[in-house]
């Protein structure tokens, strides 16, 4: 080696870093750091995102359609719910089959579906509990008049109004009263007779107030029809079902008829009824069988509707009722 040659130090190597270099960054990379910065995102990375909603709102506009048809097909159809009743008033079984609150649907030509449901069940008696009719429409009835006429050939029909009948009359100048009647259907208006079924003595008693009315309209009626004969069966047919909340509690009542609640318009699984104009949310007292005090009170989830909310996962339903004495 020549005495001028100059051996330089060995550099030791530079550490290798994880971090990528500007310049050698994905495409990706950059994008995902253009957005934690504020600045725009490559279009076509902005696309990728974007495609996502409308595949998640064509989803909400498939369920709300699919949730919209099944809610229109279960309101077509009439589901039976059965009961029965034991009593030591009656000798032999008495089937009642009890509807209400229509309000003018209709299920088939001239409500020929229902009529043969009801006819099929072979009732004994036939009770309608009020509002098959709309108060808005009080002359709009024609379809009432013809259903419990063609049911009148099956068994006799008792017809106790609700409040859609009567305001239709007070407000409306409705004949709906007068013309059911000349159909030689029994409706009630704060009126009773005694129907012998079988041998049974059974006290029809058609209670129209609600409770708020009772005291002052109905309570002298309601109590001497209570007070006579008290060896008769006792069918009550009130369509308010809030009258056993603190208006008939005291009564023995072997057997009251309701609706109104209309089940609860919308029904949640377990749950049950969402909402009840006169009881609120969660009502208590909107559909199936209670025993409250010594009375038994059966209500009735209806048939239609009225007001915006539709009926869901609440098909329109016929209450039919077997009293015997075992």
């Amino acid at each position: 080696m020549a005495d001028n040659e100059r051996i330089e130090p060995e550099k030791e190597p530079e550490e290798q870093t994880s971090q990528t270099p500007p310049e050698a960054a994905s495409d990706e990379t950059a994008a995902l750091g253009a957005e934690e910065n504020g600045t725009d995102i490559p279009e076509q990375y902005r696309e990728k995102k974007v495609r996502k909603l409308p595949i998640i709102l064509l989803i909400i506009v498939l369920l709300i359609a699919l949730g919209t048809v099944w809610t229109i097909y279960q309101n077509t159809q009439l589901e039976k719910s059965f009961y029965q009743v034991q009593s030591n008033k009656v000798v032999d079984n008495v089937r009642i089959v009890c509807i209400s609150d229509m309000h003018l649907k209709e299920f088939g030509t001239d409500n020929e579906r229902l009529v043969t449901e009801i006819k099929n069940l072979s009732p004994d008696l036939i009770a309608v509990v009020g509002d098959m009719n709309m108060e808005e429409e009080p002359d709009n009835y024609g379809c009432v008049v013809t259903l419990v006429k063609e049911l009148n050939k099956t068994a006799p029909v008792y017809y106790s109004l609700g409040n859609h009948e009567i305001d239709a009359m007070l407000f409306g100048d409705s004949n709906i009263y007068d013309d059911i009647k000349k159909e030689g259907i029994k409706i009630f208006n704060n009126e009773t007779e005694t129907v012998e079924i079988k041998g049974n003595l059974i006290d029809v008693i058609g209670l129209t107030q609600n409770p708020k009315e009772f005291y002052e309209y109905g309570l002298g009626f309601f109590y001497k029809a209570m007070e006579k004969d008290p060896e008769h069966f006792k069918l009550v047919l009130t369509h308010y079902p809030e009258n056993f909340q603190g208006v008939l509690d005291e009564y023995n009542i072997d057997l009251a008829l309701s609706g109104h609640a209309h089940g609860g318009q919308v029904r949640l699984p377990i749950i049950g009824g969402l909402y009840s104009a006169d009881q609120g949310i969660f009502p208590e007292l909107c559909d199936g069988y209670h025993e409250i005090g010594n009375s038994k009170l059966i209500i009735t989830r209806g048939l239609g509707k009225s007001g915006l909310v539709p009926r869901i996962n609440n098909k329109p339903e016929i209450a039919v009722i077997d009293i015997g004495w075992y």
